[in-house]
């Protein structure tokens, strides 16, 4: 059974992060701000797609939004700067109640080829108080957005194994074979007619012609038999994993 290495345990942690809402520790608490919706499409000649922001609380808040190329290269999510999408207004501050539109637009008219990934980064910026003493938590949430090409929609087509690391402990990869993205949750394992989840909620995404790989905090030896299903990108039913062939 392969082992998963200490430096591709810490990338697949880190990249499960990116597919949630983050609340970073800063310097009076502020969880305020709340993002819809929670994922972008930009289809053919589709120019722009809008993103609402809101301050749910009883202060102003400032809030930045910035955009990302997403890749995905051992294992790990990769975030680059990038000019092919903008965001308007790129900053801006909530009043107590206030809801805003954030306009994600095309900075050029070009369809891709291939279904492309970015992150849209929102992040409340805490304002300075020198007065203020103790923790204060800020709010950042990476919200994944495609741009599709022409032609019939791209399709994720997967394949999943169980390996072990060096703790004794085992993890799922799963592998990416076609031409679109895959978001998974309510990861299963066991018989078609009752499996039995073994991770709850959004698991992650693994971008076409890429391998994630994720914690399944048991021994290998749980998941011997049968095989694993999981909600793909926001089906209500499980769809099964195919096992990936054992190498020669």
């Amino acid at each position: 059974m392969a082992h998963v290495p200490i430096h591709r345990r810490w990338h697949a942690a880190l990249a499960a992060l990116l597919c949630l809402p983050l609340i970073a520790p800063t310097l009076a608490l502020a969880a305020s701000l709340q993002v819809a919706p929670t994922m972008l499409e930009l289809r053919p000649g589709q120019e722009a797609e809008a993103l609402w922001i809101s301050n749910s609380g009883t202060e102003p808040v400032q809030v930045q939004v910035r955009l990302f190329r997403w890749t995905q290269s051992g294992g790990a999510d990769e975030l680059q700067p990038t000019q092919a999408l903008l965001a308007s207004p790129p900053m801006q501050e909530l009043a107590a109640g206030q809801r805003q539109l954030i306009r994600v637009m095309r900075a050029g008219d070009a369809t891709p080829d291939a279904q492309q990934s970015y992150r849209l980064i929102v992040d409340e910026v805490p304002a300075f108080d020198p007065d203020r003493t103790g923790m204060q938590f800020v709010l950042r949430y990476s919200i994944p957005v495609f741009l599709q090409p022409e032609g019939p929609a791209p399709q994720p087509r997967l394949l999943a194994q169980v390996i072990g690391d060096g703790d004794g402990m085992a993890w799922i990869q799963v592998s990416n074979h076609g031409d679109g993205y895959a978001q998974l949750a309510d990861l299963a394992h066991g018989a078609s007619d009752r499996p039995l989840v073994v991770r709850a909620g959004l698991v992650g995404y693994v971008l076409p012609g890429q391998t994630m790989q994720w914690s399944l905090e048991h021994p290998p030896t749980r998941f011997l038999e049968s095989g694993f299903s999981a909600r793909i990108n926001g089906e209500s039913e499980q769809t099964p994993l195919p096992a990936a062939p054992a190498p020669r």
